[in-house]
């Protein structure tokens, strides 16, 4: 999956720290704050104020595109949220869940527990159903709605994706809007781009203005 090789591709340049919100442009922020309170149960999203949160950020380059990452610990989960412009992976420490360390029959619960505390309720509604394989290893990944294409999703909720990677267990939530077209551009997020969280105006095409059409 891209997004993956693009974080990865990230982690070798390198991420930045942040000691506060100063230096993430207005509308970015406006936007994770939006997403983070969308995509999130109460109580246990990036933003709260309750909460101590690790920043850091990878301003885009030529191979990788902007992406803030947020450190937090819920109830006794360590997370990693790795947020990009179209998209929030969250990663759940092995240290704090090792989903591979328990017996088979019990992984699928397990990660369904996790999925219904960190989620919003819309995203979860009628509780999570995961389609899991026969067997959830290294390299399983599993989702909500594994026939709908992301880029076609009406909304947010229609699909949840997640799986095993490195050992650990990872969610990947997609931001889309019914009024989206494909995905925003990735590597314009933290340099002030276009807002996503706005159905834009349509405007009619009138012909110019102080362009005026001559009498006969």
């Amino acid at each position: 999956m891209k997004w993956f090789d693009d974080i990865k591709t990230a982690e070798s340049e390198g991420f930045d720290e942040l000691d506060g919100h100063a230096d993430v442009p207005g509308q970015a922020l406006a936007e994770s704050r939006h997403w983070a309170r969308t995509l999130f149960a109460q109580g246990k999203g990036p933003y709260d104020a309750a909460r101590p949160v690790r920043r850091k950020v990878h301003r885009a380059t030529k191979a990788a595109p902007d992406l803030l990452r947020h450190e937090y610990d819920v109830d006794d989960l360590h997370l990693s949220i790795v947020e990009g412009r179209s998209f929030a992976l969250v990663i759940v420490s092995r240290d704090s869940l090792d989903v591979l360390a328990l017996p088979e029959d019990e992984r699928a619960a397990a990660i369904t527990r996790v999925a219904a505390t960190l989620f919003h309720p819309v995203c979860v509604s009628g509780g999570v159903c995961f389609r899991f394989p026969e067997r959830i290893d290294e390299g399983t990944f599993f989702s909500t709605n594994p026939d709908l294409e992301p880029r076609l999703l009406g909304a947010w909720q229609d699909r949840l994706d997640a799986g095993i990677r490195g050992g650990e267990l990872v969610f990947l939530a997609y931001k889309r809007l019914p009024w989206m077209a494909g995905f925003a551009n990735p590597f314009a997020w933290l340099r002030e781009g276009e807002r996503i969280d706005q159905k834009p105006r349509f405007r009619f095409p009138f012909r110019r203005s102080g362009a005026k059409r001559k009498r006969r």
